[in-house]
């Protein structure tokens, strides 16, 4: 009888450790909890703003959703280092033809307006600059084309006298 009961325990504590090795892979369960679901690439908005970014600036080149990781690295410091910016995205990132960094773009939306919000960008842009990495900021997908023209400009201007100086 005891033998029994032991391989009925057996059993069911395997059951448990499939079901949640399964859960765990992120495989469907028998349940069906866990759904992949496919998404758009960008929103209407950002969608909107990279065709005025790419109008306004025709000889650059223009990059969407970019990991900030792609960008930056770090030397030093520990695993959490990475970790405060690793999964953190910059909307644009505004390349010369050369494929050189010029400059990144945030387009700012209602969620950026609140404290928590705030925070978020304060230490994207924290960790940008720190990284020699320009940030700039547009509150809307209709900034004026001459504006976008103005500041591409400044920031081929100022990477210039970087260079030279």
């Amino acid at each position: 009888m005891i033998g029994i009961g032991l391989v009925l325990v057996g059993i069911v504590v395997f059951g448990f450790a499939v079901l949640l090795s399964r859960a765990k892979s992120g495989k469907r369960s028998s349940s069906g909890s866990v759904s992949y679901v496919r998404r758009n690439f960008m929103t209407a908005r950002e969608l909107e703003f990279f065709g005025a970014l790419r109008s306004a600036l025709p000889e650059a080149t223009i990059h969407s959703q970019v990991a900030m990781a792609a960008l930056i690295d770090v030397k030093g410091g520990n695993r959490s280092s990475r970790n405060s910016f690793d999964r953190k995205i910059f909307d644009y990132v505004v390349c010369a033809a050369n494929g050189f960094v010029l400059y990144v773009i945030e387009l700012d939306d209602r969620s950026h307006s609140g404290d928590a919000g705030r925070r978020r960008d304060a230490v994207k842009d924290g960790i940008a600059k720190a990284a020699g990495l320009r940030v700039l900021r547009y509150q809307s997908v209709r900034t004026d084309s001459q504006v976008l023209r103005r500041d591409f400009d400044a920031m081929v201007l100022l990477v210039d006298s970087a260079a030279k100086g």
